[in-house]
């Protein structure tokens, strides 16, 4: 109860704080963006994370179309602030997206929904809880050369053979769905020329044709056999297919750490971010998020 109360004041404290992101002004596209989507999953209660997010990131990328990933019960005043301010390309609800052979919920409707894109369009997925502070050269160069990417979790990570990923993880405790996914990659089907990455889902590039509907498909239905049908449907098996979906695409990239980082106190050093992923309740630790994010304000209104 205490907790849920402190996380309560917190969220009051940072939409007291950075209502300011209501002031700036709308992001305007131009006709030459349509080769690029940058989706978001938002749920109803951040509307003001998401615009902080978006807006931060368009300052420095200024490219892209944006699609919108709401809830089915999304109130229409929040549906009127998002079209005013990101003139988004469209708005689909959670319902609209036909899941196929793939679990509902836990955010698999955000991956299923990329993946639907993909096939005519570059697409970044970003996350509401991301800050982009400086410039991000890396994500345009990977657009321009139509290489997916990822955040990493630690400095010089690389992708690896799905074989490394296991011997990782071989003696780990934990039960969590990532960690039992990473520990029996060997057993999915041609698992010998597989690679993977434990990245970040919160912000990701899919290059144009880099996967498909079926392919995603195929990969769940897998790890669904082999961890188990109520362990695929846990929190973050969506992570684990969006990681794995990048780390197979032609000529994918971890982007460097700690620039694009999550910040996770007392370890993280975000001093020389350009992106930074404020997972969870980390986003109210310290001040750093409200910091971070009444810096871009300032910036995006010319202050």
């Amino acid at each position: 109860m205490f907790y849920r109360a402190r996380d309560k004041v917190k969220k009051a404290w940072f939409r007291a704080w950075c209502r300011g992101v209501l002031r700036t002004p709308p992001i305007s596209p131009d006709g030459s963006s349509d080769d690029v989507i940058i989706l978001s999953a938002i749920g109803n209660r951040d509307l003001l994370m998401y615009l902080v997010a978006i807006k931060s990131f368009y300052h420095f990328f200024n490219r892209g179309r944006v699609v919108l990933l709401v809830q089915d019960d999304c109130p229409a005043s929040n549906l009127d602030v998002l079209k005013h301010h990101v003139n988004p390309l469209r708005i689909l609800r959670d319902s609209d997206v036909e899941l196929g052979r793939c679990p509902r919920g836990g955010t698999w409707e955000r991956l299923m929904a990329i993946v639907n894109e993909v096939n005519d369009r570059y697409v970044i997925q970003l996350d509401s809880d991301t800050v982009t502070v400086d410039e991000i050269g890396e994500v345009s160069e990977c657009v321009s050369a139509n290489r997916s990417f990822m955040i990493g979790t630690w400095r010089r990570q690389e992708l690896e053979p799905v074989r490394q990923s296991c011997e990782r993880v071989k003696d780990a405790k934990s039960t969590h769905v990532q960690m039992m996914a990473e520990k029996n990659f060997d057993r999915l089907p041609g698992y010998a020329s597989l690679k993977y990455a434990r990245g970040q889902s919160s912000f990701a590039g899919f290059g144009k044709g880099s996967c498909t509907v079926r392919a995603l498909e195929e990969f769940s239905q897998q790890m669904e056999k082999i961890v188990g049908y109520s362990k695929w449907r846990e929190w973050g098996s969506e992570s684990v297919a969006s990681n794995f979906l990048v780390a197979n695409a032609p000529a994918a990239s971890i982007l460097p750490h700690p620039k694009y980082s999550t910040y996770a106190p007392p370890r993280s050093n975000c001093d020389r971010s350009s992106l930074i992923h404020f997972e969870g309740t980390n986003r109210f630790k310290h001040g750093l998020y409200i910091e971070k994010a009444r810096i871009m304000i300032d910036k995006i209104n010319g202050s």
